[in-house]
């Protein structure tokens, strides 16, 4: 299947398809490949620009989206993350759907945008939280399912929380070393 076939088959949720699609390895806890944070990290943030700038579906390259992707491909990729989703999945309905795409898709694209940063900095053990809460809100938009989306907010806090406590406990021990 090629790249747009699929965005056009999402439509309107097609910004959540690949904000998780590129989320997904960075949600597996355990080392998958040194850097894959700052590399998937690239385009979660052209992506979270473009929905927090209010496009109404992703824009890229004529050469992306004439791309075609083989199943097994796509499998190997996301096989990992899929007991998470599943688990997940039990609790996904459509509700508060407002928090899930429409009006708030530029707050959304603003965490993506937040936690996609975070995502990126180099900081050992700090990419985690905040790829599950990108994760979580991809997967609220998706479903229209506003809910997970204030569940993603909530991890993106944490993911925060503990990105500055790894930042701060780093720099003591360099302080520490160095001085």
């Amino acid at each position: 299947i090629s790249l747009d076939e699929l965005l056009q088959a999402f439509g309107a949720r097609s910004f959540g398809l690949l904000v998780l699609v590129f989320a997904l390895p960075n949600g597996i806890p355990a080392p998958i490949a040194p850097g894959l944070s700052a590399i998937l990290g690239a385009p979660l943030l052209l992506l979270s620009v473009q929905m927090l700038l209010g496009f109404s579906t992703p824009c890229y390259t004529a050469r992306w989206s004439r791309r075609r992707f083989r199943s097994a491909e796509v499998a190997r990729l996301l096989r990992p993350a899929l007991p998470y989703i599943i688990r997940i999945e039990r609790y996904i309905r459509p509700r508060l759907s407002h928090l899930a795409g429409g009006d708030s898709s530029r707050l959304i694209g603003a965490l993506v945008l937040w936690n996609a940063v975070l995502l990126s900095l180099p900081i050992p053990f700090g990419n985690l939280i905040p790829a599950w809460a990108i994760i979580l809100i991809a997967i609220g938009q998706i479903e229209r399912d506003g809910a997970i989306v204030i569940a993603g907010m909530a991890v993106s806090v944490i993911g925060a929380a503990w990105v500055w406590f790894l930042l701060d406990v780093g720099l003591a021990l360099l302080e520490r070393l160095f001085a």
